[in-house]
């Protein structure tokens, strides 16, 4: 469903605004995309919580590694890590572990750093907008970092843009979007009950969404492996 489309009701500012009783003028445009654009954040991020081995905003990007450089910008639109790659030659791969400094009792000073940490077994530590990668590089490699990512969603704000989730769910936003402002102005006649009956359909959606994205990758096997791979488990030996 795009944000809004001028021909036929099927955009989600039209349905917001249908439930809502309103126009461009009591519900204005700017004010509706940025309720939708909060909720659309917020449902993203439930559907990451809810995921099974499908990333629907699954993304990946690399970086070059530079002799001496410890700390590597992530993407901006970086969202969820999932899984860090390192090679330190150009050829061999290794995935990196992640930890806190505050789990190294040595410090990370350049000549300890390079004895504390091998190239085979990288680790990295995460700060607000970027990594740190030990060991300290002592090459360059082009592309040698590869990060694995769920990344941010771009707001809507075009009228033909659409949301990336399932086009099944997409009216969750114009719930959100309808309960919000009808609870603003609770104080009109009604307005109470349609908010009541908004927040129910929102809740009703959101947990079929959760569902579906919970569910969705069907084909996948799970494997449980004991504790001890060597213990017998048989009650009659």
């Amino acid at each position: 469903m795009v944000l809004f489309n001028a021909s036929q009701s099927k955009g989600l500012r039209n349905y917001a605004r249908f439930l809502t009783n309103t126009n461009t003028t009591t519900f204005s445009d700017a004010d509706l995309n940025a309720a939708i654009n909060f909720y659309y954040h917020d449902i993203v991020n439930e559907i990451l919580a809810s995921m099974d081995g499908w990333d629907f905003q699954g993304e990946t990007a690399t970086a070059d590694i530079v002799s001496g450089q410890a700390e590597y910008i992530l993407p901006t639109d970086i969202l969820k890590i999932k899984k860090i790659d390192v090679t330190y030659d150009g050829t061999n791969w290794a995935s990196a572990k992640f930890f806190d400094v505050s789990e190294k009792k040595f410090p990370l000073d350049g000549t300890t750093v390079a004895r504390a940490f091998s190239q085979n077994a990288p680790e990295v530590d995460l700060y607000d907008s970027s990594i740190f990668l030990y060991p300290t590089p002592s090459a360059n490699v082009t592309a040698g970092i590869k990060i694995y990512y769920e990344k941010e969603v771009s707001e809507l704000s075009a009228d033909t843009d659409e949301p990336v989730f399932a086009e099944a769910y997409h009216k969750v936003l114009v719930y959100g979007a309808a309960k919000d402002y009808l609870e603003k102005y609770a104080e009109v006649d009604g307005n109470t009950n349609k908010r009541n009956l908004q927040q129910q359909n929102f809740n009703r959606l959101m947990d079929e969404m959760r569902l579906y994205y919970n569910t969705r990758n069907q084909d996948r096997d799970y494997n449980i492996t004991p504790y001890d791979v060597n213990y017998d488990y048989d009650p009659n030996n």
